[in-house]
């Protein structure tokens, strides 16, 4: 095998996540609306989270999106001090129904090994 393991699985997650198979469409705002872009990602959404007193039923909706893909499209994913920071973006992404649903970003992780950005949505109120 030629070429880094790393880099190797860096491209691996890149195909998962536009072209695996279980990627959706999803496009992102920035919070006053001026940049819209169109990407591909993971998205999920539950009704499940566990607290300390055990499980509770509320919403849990995420998304898994390519940090590259998204900086190439000269989207702003950085701040100044170079730290993720999409939180109050705007998503859009469809769920089981093929409704499109509205969400803001209200938690950011990034994954700074693999290149890919989870995040943490809630309802969007307009």
């Amino acid at each position: 095998m030629s070429g880094n393991i790393l880099q190797s699985a860096r491209e691996d997650v890149k195909k998962i996540l536009s072209s695996g198979g279980f990627e959706e469409d999803i496009t992102l705002s920035t919070p006053d609306g001026a940049t819209t872009i169109n990407t591909k990602g993971l998205a999920t959404k539950h009704h499940i989270t566990f607290e300390m007193d055990g499980p509770i039923n509320s919403k849990n909706a995420h998304i898994c999106i390519d940090e590259s893909d998204i900086v190439d499209k000269n989207y702003v994913v950085r701040n100044n001090d170079g730290e993720v920071n999409l939180l109050n973006h705007r998503v859009e992404v469809s769920d089981n129904t093929g409704e499109k649903k509205k969400y803001l970003i209200k938690e950011n992780f990034p994954n700074e090994t693999l290149g890919l950005i989870i995040c943490v949505l809630e309802d969007f109120v307009s």
